[in-house]
């Protein structure tokens, strides 16, 4: 993974966190153990260790959310209840330019590895 994929995953991060967090009827329900294995092979592959936690089906769930990087869990990072129900965020088409301009920076910088 490169510094500018890095950085890129952490502003899709920035924008997508709080749309979970404070828009969606069930915070964070989007969360599952499967993507939370994805996560911790994606980080074996680059040689990092993710630190378990207590959370009864999600280990990487800590107090204050996930703490897996987001550039470990792009599926996760990419992830918004709006974008993925109805392809944009309603009611605010700013956001929603920002998202796929984000998006497609993140592509283009996969293609290119």
């Amino acid at each position: 993974m490169t510094p500018k994929l890095i950085k890129l995953f952490q502003e899709m991060y920035e924008l997508t966190e709080p749309e979970c967090r404070l828009t969606c009827r069930c915070p964070q329900s989007c969360c599952s153990p499967e993507y939370c294995e994805m996560a911790a092979e994606e980080a074996a592959r680059e040689g990092i260790y993710l630190e378990r936690h207590c959370h009864p089906t999600l280990p990487f769930m800590g107090l204050k959310g996930c703490t897996v990087p987001p550039y470990l869990r792009p599926l996760c990072t990419l992830h918004t209840c709006d974008i993925n129900g109805f392809g944009f965020k309603r009611n605010d088409p700013v956001w929603t330019n920002k998202y796929f301009t984000l998006r497609e920076k993140i592509e283009r910088e996969l293609h290119a590895l």
